[in-house]
């Protein structure tokens, strides 16, 4: 049986760019290794979520990895937790923070403080808060992320009372109306229970009175004189708790391991049970070790079965800069580290992103994605991958759309791999 590596790009897909003569910044880069891949294989489009839906990363991984996106799901800040090497206690709760810049009426500016690139000093001044018999922990993760941690009689009270006990989102950029120039949203209880509402006012309490703390320390003084944003506001979404989960050995009877940089995708990889590998150089940002994480998950095949590699790259350059150019460029110098991959000796590849991140959105969207699934033989061996019997094999959005492997979700990945893996 053949050995897996899964790569997801995160954000691959995009949308026609006019400065790259109409293509997308995938189907405008030099891909000769990509495309060598899907020249020995099938292609089609992925959603890894309903088109209706907005696609979260954490949510988009859970579902390509075979899992159910709404029951599976412990909630965004225990993945960012786990992927942060914070241990998590039953009782507690987690969300994911990022440290943004709001005005003086809180409505939010930047949601990432100029992609602030450090926030350790910050959250030490914020951090071990006790607001209402709630204690907030506050963990600085990448850039401008990290992990806040609840405890305390409120909140083991509300766990108590409700099965899923979930606080909403108070970032109005990755919630709600999706926007920035709105201000920051009041968390609320789901259910609207008497216990549920003490800690979302805590919380709420805790957003405001670290807002007044950031607003004057001198790392934002010293920004704001410099031209940058301050990170003055503390948004916090995807509340969770730790909840049992099936591993992903024991559902597929394989066994795996994690190249990731970025922690959320190391948390994902915890969660289920993989082996999460430490690569030098893995940052999770656009300057990541594309080369070193190949050679760590190629490395990693002799002892699993499946290896999970994650590249963050494409991602950043579309929804924190909005550039097509550093975009194409992350996917060219991936493209080159991928040498190996097209030489390993009975392993299947599969090549695809989680969701699109367009250039012009700065966003996630619905559109699909391209999949590859890499079979190491011409294409000739199998249905063809295009109408156009004599079109040149190029791994991007507009070929593999004409695909015979066709338009899938999520759910459908793990048996279209595993259903090719001999």
């Amino acid at each position: 049986m053949k050995k897996i590596i899964l790569l997801i790009f995160d954000g691959l897909g995009d949308r026609p760019i006019k400065e790259l003569g109409g293509q997308t910044p995938l189907e405008a880069a030099h891909t000769p290794n990509l495309d060598r891949l899907a020249s020995q294989g099938i292609c089609g489009t992925l959603n890894a979520m309903p088109e209706n839906l907005y696609p979260t990363s954490e949510e988009a991984h859970l579902a390509i990895l075979g899992y159910d996106f709404v029951k599976d799901y412990p909630g965004r800040g225990v993945l960012e937790a786990l992927g942060a090497g914070i241990k998590l206690k039953p009782d507690e709760m987690a969300f994911r923070i990022d440290f943004g810049t709001v005005d003086k009426d809180l409505k939010l500016i930047d949601p990432r403080a100029g992609v602030i690139e450090s926030t350790e000093k910050l959250c030490k001044a914020v951090d071990g808060v006790e607001v209402d018999g709630v204690t907030f922990k506050i963990y600085p993760s990448l850039s401008y992320r990290g992990v806040l941690v609840l405890s305390g009689q409120p909140v083991k009270n509300y766990l108590k009372k409700v099965r899923h006990a979930a606080i909403s989102d108070t970032d109005p950029h990755k919630s709600g109306p999706h926007k920035i120039g709105v201000r920051v949203l009041h968390p609320k209880p789901f259910g609207g229970s008497k216990e549920g509402k003490t800690v979302a006012r805590a919380l709420e309490r805790y957003q405001y009175l670290t807002h007044e703390i950031l607003d004057e320390h001198k790392i934002n003084k010293k920004r704001i004189k410099k031209g940058f944003p301050p990170a003055n506001f503390i948004l916090a979404r995807g509340e969770g708790r730790l909840k049992p989960v099936q591993s992903f050995k024991d559902r597929y009877g394989l066994k795996a391991a994690c190249v990731a940089g970025a922690p959320l995708y190391k948390g994902i990889a915890s969660y289920l049970g993989m082996k999460v590998l430490r690569v030098k150089g893995a940052t999770g940002k656009l300057d990541t070790n594309v080369g070193a994480k190949v050679k760590a998950a190629t490395k990693a095949l002799k002892n699993n079965d499946f290896v999970f590699m994650h590249l963050k790259g494409t991602d950043v350059a579309a929804e924190e800069y909005g550039s097509a150019k550093l975009k194409k460029e992350f996917i060219e110098r991936a493209d080159k580290a991928f040498g190996t991959l097209c030489n390993l000796k009975n392993v299947m590849i599969c090549v695809t992103g989680d969701h699109s991140t367009p250039c012009a959105l700065k966003d996630h969207s619905s559109d699909p994605v391209p999949f590859l699934i890499n079979f190491q033989f011409p294409i000739s061996n199998f249905q063809s991958n295009s109408n156009d019997q004599n079109s040149k094999v190029k791994f991007g959005e507009s070929y593999c759309k004409k695909g015979s492997l066709g338009h899938i979700y999520g759910k459908d990945v793990m048996s279209r791999i595993l259903g090719n893996r001999d």
